[in-house]
Order: C-alpha cells, then sequence, then structure tokens
C-alpha cells in the first residue's frame, strides 16, 4: 500500500480555501482576513504532517542520523559504540535487523508445532544475549533413538526457519518423577481398585501433559478425583518432585525440566 504524500503549506491552504468555499458556496477573496488565516493555519499543518511522516517511516535508514539513530539503536537493544560514526552506526544496525529478521520468533514457533518425535519443542532466543536461543526438545518417549530423533528433527526445522548467523542449543529437559500420596473414599457399591486405576490415568494423563513454563496444580488434581463417579472424598495428602516432598500448592515445571508421573500411594478405601 502506498503512503499519501506529505502535504506543503500551499497545498493545505489550497484544500483549506476550497472546503471553505464549497461550505459557504462563495469564493474566498485573496488577502482577505479569512485567507490569512488559513495560510497561517497551513504553515502550522506542514509541521505536523512532517511529524507524523517522521514517525511513520523510521524503517527508512537514509533519514535516521544523530539522536534519532541512537533512539533507533536503543528501540533494538543495540546502543551505539563509543565514538561510532552515524555512518557505521547506521551500518551496523541495518545488519543486524537483516540478520534477526529471519530469526522472528513467531515463524520459528509456528513451525515448531507439530513435530514428529516430540510432544513439545519450546523456543526461546536471546538466552545467551543478542543472536543465541535455546530449544528444549521434549521427546515423545526418552528411548536413546528417540531421543536422537527428537534433537535431529527440531535442528531441521529451526534451520529451515531461522537465520544462519542465529546460534540455537538444544537442551533435553530433565526427567522429575512426580509421586502422589492420596487419601480415597468411594461409596461401598464401588469397586476401589477400579476407581483407583481410572483416576492414576487421568492423572498420569494430567501430569505428563502439562506445557513447558507451566504449574503441576493440586488443586487440578483434587478436582479429578472429586468429580470421578462414586469418589465420596479426595484428598491429595502430599506431592513428592524428583524424589523430594513439596508443600506447594503450585508447582512449576522450568523449560529445563520435565513432570513425569511415578507413581500413586493410595490410603483409604481397600
Amino acid at each position: 500500500m502506498r503512503c499519501q504524500e506529505i502535504k506543503t503549506s500551499t497545498q493545505i491552504q489550497k484544500d483549506a480555501r476550497k472546503n471553505f468555499e464549497e461550505l459557504v458556496g462563495d469564493k474566498l477573496q485573496h488577502g482577505s482576513v479569512v485567507d490569512m488565516l488559513l495560510a497561517a493555519i497551513g504553515n502550522e499543518e506542514t509541521s505536523v504532517y512532517q511529524e507524523i511522516d517522521n514517525n511513520r517511516t523510521p524503517h527508512v535508514w537514509s533519514s535516521l542520523t544523530g539522536d534519532r539513530l541512537d533512539n533507533t539503536g536503543v528501540m533494538l537493544n543495540l546502543p551505539r559504540k563509543t565514538n561510532e560514526s552515524d555512518q557505521n552506526y547506521r551500518f551496523r544496525l541495518m545488519r543486524w535487523v537483516t540478520a534477526n529478521e529471519a530469526s522472528n520468533e513467531h515463524a520459528i514457533n509456528d513451525a515448531l508445532l507439530l513435530p514428529r518425535y516430540s510432544s513439545n519443542i519450546q523456543f526461546v532466543p536471546m538466552t545467551k544475549g543478542c543472536g543465541t536461543a535455546t530449544c528444549y526438545v521434549i521427546p515423545k518417549t526418552y528411548g536413546e533413538q528417540d531421543i536422537k530423533n527428537a534433537l535431529v528433527e527440531a535442528k531441521e526445522i529451526v534451520e529451515k526457519t531461522a537465520s544462519p548467523s542465529l546460534y540455537v542449543e538444544y537442551i533435553i529437559p530433565k526427567i522429575m518423577g512426580v509421586k502422589f500420596q492420596i487419601y480415597l473414599s468411594v461409596d461401598e457399591k464401588a469397586d476401589p481398585a477400579i476407581i483407583r486405576k481410572n483416576l492414576s490415568a487421568k492423572i498420569l494423563e494430567y501430569v505428563n501433559n502439562i506445557a513447558p513454563n507451566d504449574f503441576l496444580e493440586v488443586g487440578q488434581i483434587n478436582k479429578i478425583g472429586i468429580l470421578e463417579q462414586d469418589v465420596n472424598y479426595f484428598s491429595v495428602l502430599s506431592v513428592m518432585i524428583d524424589g523430594k516432598t513439596t508443600d506447594s500448592l503450585k508447582i512449576l515445571q522450568g523449560l529445563d525440566t520435565k513432570f513425569l508421573f511415578d507413581e500413586i500411594i493410595w490410603s483409604g478405601d481397600e
């Protein structure tokens, strides 16, 4: 879409005079008070148009000098070096923008949406400074060949989308087993063994599908249990993550860790 050109003070005055004459149905006399007023308005509006144009075209590198160039660099988190000339600084900013356009975070994450060998691949930019990133790859299973396939797949996807100058580290999150101690009471007519089996499957599905950088919530586990048919009472008594008991009701699964359901120690109805 072509941007409208900046109006000059003469053009603004001409357009304003035309609009005025159409409104009053008469010709405006040159040199009259109204004509002089429109001329003054035209002069002022020219500066407004110029400022609007300056702000809508910050990408026009040739127009960036001095403070405006510095402001652009601050916006890109790439400040000017000591005693660096406008010419060198402008060229360095242009190269940075060109190199990083291909590394757009949204484009890379879109490409990683449906991997074949991974349940999730999380791309995090600037983990070790500008021009770096980390990919946290969660294989669907943790066999040796499955891990290798997941890493190769992630690398191929990112390299097709990202700039060649981008340094990417690929990490398989550390497995952290999750154990629960749960009190369960069921209706007399119900079979506790069947209900425990059903609940274990649902809790396993919930834990194993917690997204990277999301929380394991004890309240959600309790909700799963309470909503199960024929359950009279259900309560998570304790949670153990990677062999350590936690009192937290919301446990963060960091990008470099992966929660996997281990077991449930049941108490209550037998």
